[in-house]
């Protein structure tokens, strides 16, 4: 019983810390946080096996300090770059190209103003044809329907002759 006690307390702190605090932390807290706790399980793991450690050869001692170095040497970079991205860190954004209007003489616009002409001669000329329209489509409604007899007797070889 004395050791499901203090357990279960530094379980629901542990969790406590996790969903309160923890999310709440930016990018710098965090990284210093981790920083002072990987040194402190450094220092208690060397006081620890210190003895293991003082019977190794000089060599192997050196080995031990590696990991530390390059973890150390890796949040010292990620330090760096969250300081640079939050403070003077800019993106060089290249100039836009300035665009100038066509001349009234340019291609473009003799292009256009034909275009233009020709779908208004259109429009007016789709106005007139109209009523010529709607005599002729009485006379081909009389042509269709004797052509139709004639269809259905013959297959058709396009798509022209249907319609």
């Amino acid at each position: 019983m004395e050791f499901f006690i203090p357990g279960l307390l530094i379980f629901i702190v542990a969790i406590a810390l996790s969903f309160l605090i923890a999310p709440r932390a930016t990018p710098l807290i965090a990284s210093l946080l981790s920083i002072g706790f990987l040194t402190f399980g450094v220092y208690e793991h060397y006081k620890m096996f210190a003895s293991e450690y003082r019977l190794s050869t000089w060599q192997d001692g050196l080995k031990i300090y590696a990991p530390a170095i390059m973890i150390g040497a890796i949040l010292i970079f990620i330090i760096y770059a969250i300081l640079a991205f939050f403070t003077k860190g800019s993106v060089p954004v290249p100039q836009m190209p300035i665009i100038t209007a066509p001349s009234e003489n340019s291609i473009t616009n003799s292009v256009m103003k034909t275009v233009n002409n020709v779908v208004n001669s259109l429009k007016v000329n789709k106005n007139e044809n109209k009523n010529e329209n709607k005599n002729e489509n009485e006379e081909n409604e009389n042509k269709n329907e004797e052509n139709e007899n004639k269809n259905e007797e013959r297959v058709s070889r396009s798509l022209f002759e249907t319609l």
